[in-house]
């Protein structure tokens, strides 16, 4: 006669005490598994405008434009400069309306004499830029933004981008400039719109988590850093 051992079952304390460890771990996982899912949301969309940014630069270097203005902002906002006019800004000597008449330039235009684009290209009156209506970028519904500013981006950096506006030190404790900040609307207001809000502000004054900083220095080149609360300092991201 064969021997066939015995099915044995769970006990209910068994159960109990599986089901308590279970429980025991999800209490002290999930914070941590919170704090991923929204570093991630920040994160990709920090990724996104970087991609978004990288494929206006690549439509200048490939000639699409002489010239194209990304609007930070609230909307978003995009602007680009026809060839002709690009011509026109960059003769010497360039017609008197794109300096004003103005005789410290030495004939040069004014975008032409500061190599850099105006603040306000919906206004000025001594270049010519085309408003764009498509392709403009749209911030999601889980992050802030600051500060508004225009990235302007030219072949061969010909001119200052000029978006160097935030101050922050790197893990190194080295001064650095960047041009955005992104946060988690979860833990931060909205630095235009912050009145009456307890969060901390999504900008510099903060020292709130799942912030970034995206950095553009002279030759258009972009880095990301993130913000480490527990050193109070700006990483690079590799």
């Amino acid at each position: 006669m064969l021997w066939k051992p015995k099915n044995k079952a769970f006990s209910i304390l068994e159960l109990l005490v599986v089901l308590f460890i279970i429980g025991l771990i999800s209490i002290f996982s999930y914070p941590k598994i919170e704090d991923w899912l929204t570093d991630r949301e920040v994160k990709a969309e920090v990724n996104s405008f970087v991609e978004y940014v990288e494929q206006k630069k690549n439509e200048v270097q490939t000639g699409k434009y002489p010239l194209l203005a990304v609007g930070v902002g609230n909307p978003m906002k995009l602007w680009h400069m026809t060839n002709e006019q690009y011509g026109i800004q960059m003769k010497v000597p360039a017609p008197g309306w794109t300096n004003r008449n103005d005789s410290k330039t030495g004939g040069k235009s004014y975008l032409n004499y500061y190599k850099a684009c105006s603040c306000c290209l919906d206004t000025i009156d001594y270049a010519k830029w085309e408003k764009d209506t498509v392709n403009i970028y749209q911030w999601s519904n889980k992050v802030w933004h600051w500060m508004n500013s225009n990235i302007c981006l030219s072949k061969e950096s010909i001119l200052d981008p000029g978006t160097n506006h935030i101050d922050f030190l790197d893990s190194s404790n080295q001064s650095k400039k960047g041009f955005v900040m992104i946060c988690s609307r979860s833990n931060t207001s909205n630095h235009y719109q912050s009145g009456g809000s307890s969060l901390p502000t999504c900008n510099n004054s903060s020292k709130a988590d799942y912030r970034y900083i995206v950095q553009m220095d002279r030759s258009q080149k972009i880095n990301i850093y993130k913000y480490n609360s527990k050193k109070d300092r700006w990483a690079l991201q590799k």
